[in-house]
């Protein structure tokens, strides 16, 4: 494991530390700029990601290491420090000395006055492990929960009061899990069934999703896009809560549906293929990125009903149609706390004051969109969050999605009509889902 994937991981957690952005967006860009080992891949991927789930726990220990508050030091030096904790206390195959040494060069690359402050903290870490006391759970349940399963103090409050204490910790523990490699089988060219029997020689094991009935999940997964069953388009990467929306939708073929915050193209997909790829759907997105993404993924799947438009759906769509439409989705812009697994940078970017924003965003595509939805249409309004969301209308009536789903969904749906779902539940993102009907 050479220095130089230490380098590109340290350098990720910089820019990760200092402005917005997505890790998997960024450890891309350091493998497409640099000729790395499958092994210096996995390495870099696993120090990325396991600083990022362990992010508050590390600055824990590295403050009662050093006694003095992490924030103190510049960027580069605490994350070296996260780097290297993470590594002895997780890493059991790397050597506590690869890991103090190759972290004390890395400081004196660009910060030579503080290799001996990374080296005496590092090493104290390793002889203290043992020892490093830690918030007492009955009395200071917040902190205990933020510290030792890594989430905000804000985050976990707010969990608290909405879960208690019990879901809250285990919530906040599967958060840390890497999530499930799943997938949606393409029902224009395949069955699940078949996909499975394609897929066993190249997949360690598969096993059917607990609600989606054209789902699977996948181990041993190892660059799927070179797959030749994916390029095919015999499939689609998504998670399992993502597949449920659609099902909730209901669409049938010939209907015209707007997904109105479509890139990159997973749900629209999937509306498609229940479709039959028959009808009209109008996919719109303020992404032009987004947008091209979703036009290769309709053409990898085979689909030509979807019709993508870079445009802002909280903003006059009138004119790109004349007719309302039959059914509208709207996955809209949201905290993202439901996907913390995918994107555990997003505990540490994310503040409280998000929620609201995202809410208001909301409020205004459902009133901006329903005028253009039929009499009698369904709306299925839907977030990657754990937030109850916006979902106040009263030109809409709250529709029972239980006939939508199987015996399995159903659990997941609330007094109110509402979907949650969790990694609590059945190893899924979390979703929030309420299906509505425009009044007659």
């Amino acid at each position: 494991m050479e220095r130089g994937a230490r380098r590109a991981s340290l350098n990720i957690l910089i820019r990760l530390d200092t402005k917005e952005g997505f890790a998997d967006e960024f450890i891309k860009e350091a493998f497409d700029s640099a000729s790395f080992s499958v092994i210096d891949r996995a390495f870099i991927t696993e120090l990325v990601y396991g600083v990022l789930r362990q992010r508050n726990l590390l600055d824990w220990i590295i403050e009662k290491a050093s006694k003095r508050q992490i924030k103190k030091s510049s960027a580069l030096i605490r994350n070296i420090l996260r780097l290297g904790a993470y590594q002895l206390l997780f890493l059991d195959k790397v050597p506590v000395s690869a890991a103090v040494n190759e972290s004390v060069k890395l400081a004196k690359e660009k910060e030579q006055r503080s290799s001996g402050f990374v080296n005496a903290v590092l090493r104290n870490i390793d002889r203290e492990r043992n020892k490093i006391p830690y918030p007492v759970p009955e009395e200071h349940p917040i902190e205990f929960i933020s510290v030792r399963y890594s989430h905000p103090a804000w985050l976990v409050k707010r969990w608290i009061e909405k879960y208690g204490l019990d879901k809250t910790i285990e919530l906040c523990r599967l958060n840390n899990d890497a999530p499930p490699f799943t997938i949606r089988a393409n029902r224009l060219k395949i069955k699940r069934e078949e996909l499975k029997k394609r897929l066993k020689k190249d997949i360690d094991s598969i096993e059917d999703c607990s609600v989606s009935s054209n789902g699977l999940i996948l181990k041993g997964v190892s660059n799927i896009s070179e797959n030749l069953a994916f390029k095919e388009g015999l499939f689609y990467v998504q998670d399992e809560a993502a597949q449920m929306i659609s099902q909730i939708l209901d669409p049938k073929p010939g209907e015209k549906i707007l997904d109105a915050c479509a890139a990159p193209g997973g749900k629209s997909t999937d509306i498609a293929e229940l479709m039959e790829n028959r009808g009209e759907i109008i996919a719109l997105d303020v992404n032009k990125k987004g947008i091209g993404l979703l036009n290769e993924n309709c053409e990898r799947l085979g689909i030509d009903i979807v019709k993508p438009y870079l445009k802002d759906a909280a903003k006059d769509i009138s004119d790109i149609t004349k007719e309302k439409f039959d059914k509208i989705l709207i996955d809209a812009p949201c905290s993202g706390l439901g996907v913390i697994r995918k994107h555990p940078e997003g505990k540490w970017q994310k503040k409280e004051e998000l929620i609201i924003d995202s809410q208001k965003v909301q409020k205004r595509l459902i009133e901006n969109l329903s005028g253009y939805l039929k009499d009698g249409g369904a709306l299925v309004y839907s977030t990657c969050s754990t937030e109850n969301e916006e979902n106040e209308h009263p030109e809409f009536k709250v529709d029972d999605i239980k006939q939508y789903l199987p015996e399995t969904g159903k659990m997941l749906v609330d007094e109110k009509g509402f979907l949650h779902t969790s990694p609590v539940n059945y190893r899924m993102d979390g979703f929030f889902a309420v299906r509505l009907k425009k009044q007659l």
